[in-house]
C-alpha cells in the first residue's frame, strides 16, 4: 500500500481486510541509527529489569509493582508515533482521545529456519490468554474494533526476514484460535483451530523499512521465523 495513500483510503482497507500498511512514516536515513536505538533499548531494558527482579515483557517488578515503560528506552522513535497518518488512522478507527496502552520490543532473532512456526492469536482487549485477564472481552467478539496492534517495522519486512503473518478478515471471524484456552467459554465456543498450524487464507506481511503496519486487534496474526543473517527489529504499541 502506498504511503501517499489518505487516512480514508488507509482506514477503510483496516476496516475491511483487518489491517493497513502505511509506508515511508520514518524517513530512510533515519532507519539506521534508529534500529540501533532499538536494540540498544532493547538490551538495556532487558538488563535493567533483570537488575531489579522484575519481568522487562509485562514492564513489572518483583512483586508486580509498575516498571518503567518501554517508550523511555526509544526516545528518538517515540517521536514518531504521532505521525498524523499513524494517528489519523488510530483516530478514525477508536476515538479522538487515543492511548498507548503498552510497548514491547518484537525483533526476532536470526537464523532461525523453523518456517512452519505458527502461535496465531488476537490482541488485548482480545487476548483469550492474557494472564491478568485485564480487559478481556469475552467471546463471540462484539463487531466493533476496541484496540489497535500497531508495528513500526525498522528492517525490510519480507517471508525472507520474518513477516509477520496475519489472517486477513478474521476480525469479523466469531471464532478465535485460542478460544478453548479461555476457561470462561463453554464448548460451544471452543473451536477446532490448530493456533499452532498453518490457517487457509493467511498472509505474510511484507514491506521497506520505515513502514508501520496497524492490524485489528480482533485479526488472527501470528510472528514468524527469520531465517536471515540479520535480527528483524521492529517494535509494537497496542
Amino acid at each position: 500500500m502506498a504511503g501517499s495513500q489518505p487516512v480514508e483510503e488507509l482506514g477503510g482497507h483496516l476496516k475491511v481486510e483487518g489491517w493497513c500498511q502505511i509506508e515511508g512514516v520514518i524517513p530512510e536515513d533515519h532507519i539506521a541509527p534508529l534500529s540501533q536505538e532499538v536494540m540498544a533499548g532493547h538490551q538495556q531494558a532487558k538488563q535493567d529489569y533483570d537488575d531489579w527482579g522484575g519481568s522487562w515483557g509485562f514492564q513489572t517488578g518483583p512483586n508486580g509493582e509498575r516498571g518503567t515503560c518501554l517508550v523511555h528506552y526509544v526516545p528518538s522513535l517515540a517521536a514518531y508515533f504521532a505521525d498524523e497518518r499513524v494517528l489519523g488512522v488510530a483516530q478514525a478507527m477508536l476515538d479522538p482521545h487515543v492511548r498507548i496502552a503498552q510497548t514491547e520490543f518484537k525483533t526476532r532473532p536470526p537464523n532461525d529456519s523453523n518456517l512452519d512456526r505458527r502461535a496465531f492469536h488476537t490482541d488485548f482487549p482480545h487476548d483469550l490468554t492474557d494472564r491478568e485477564q485485564a480487559g478481556r472481552v469475552c467471546m463471540p467478539f462484539p463487531n466493533v474494533t476496541m484496540g489497535l496492534t500497531v508495528l513500526w517495522i525498522l528492517s525490510p519486512y519480507t517471508p525472507e526476514s520474518g513477516g509477520t503473518w496475519i489472517v486477513p478478515r478474521s476480525h469479523l471471524d466469531l471464532r478465535n484460535p485460542r478460544s478453548h484456552l479461555d476457561p470462561r467459554n463453554p464448548a460451544s465456543l471452543q473451536d477446532d483451530i490448530a493456533a499452532d498450524r498453518s490457517i487457509p487464507g493467511e498472509i505474510q506481511l511484507s514491506g521497506p523499512a520505515g513502514s508501520v503496519v496497524m492490524i485489528d486487534s480482533r485479526v488472527w496474526h501470528s510472528a514468524s521465523a527469520n531465517p536471515s543473517s540479520e535480527p528483524r527489529v521492529t517494535v509494537l504499541n497496542l
